[in-house]
């Protein structure tokens, strides 16, 4: 059995660990759906998917969002409202560690 966290848990754990205000925004293309968790003051319009670095975020005016992205939750994380702890989940750049698994299971 996968171990989950519910996506209000683990919001509420990044905007704990960010020591900043989230917004859940979901976003689109081709490709993929992915969920993110942003401040309120980032504005992203697309994103592309780089074999080399990664999730490529893109403004409305087609410029690279410089701002590290609180939380980004692929697709293949993502079971209804839960997610899977199983997968590298990164907050705030840093992939999650021991402990805190352990704080957002208990």
């Amino acid at each position: 059995m996968q171990e989950t966290v519910s996506l209000r848990d683990l919001k509420a754990f990044v905007e704990k660990k960010t020591k900043k205000k989230t917004l859940l925004k979901v976003i689109w293309n081709e490709q993929e759906k992915i969920t993110l968790l942003i401040t309120p003051n980032m504005k992203i319009n697309s994103f592309i998917v780089d074999e080399k670095e990664g999730y490529l975020f893109y403004d409305v005016a087609g410029k690279p969002v410089e701002q590290p992205i609180p939380c980004v939750l692929p697709e293949s994380v993502m079971l209804g409202d839960q997610i899977t702890l199983s997968q590298m989940i990164i907050v705030n750049g840093q992939p999650l560690t021991k402990e805190d698994l352990a704080s957002l299971k208990g």
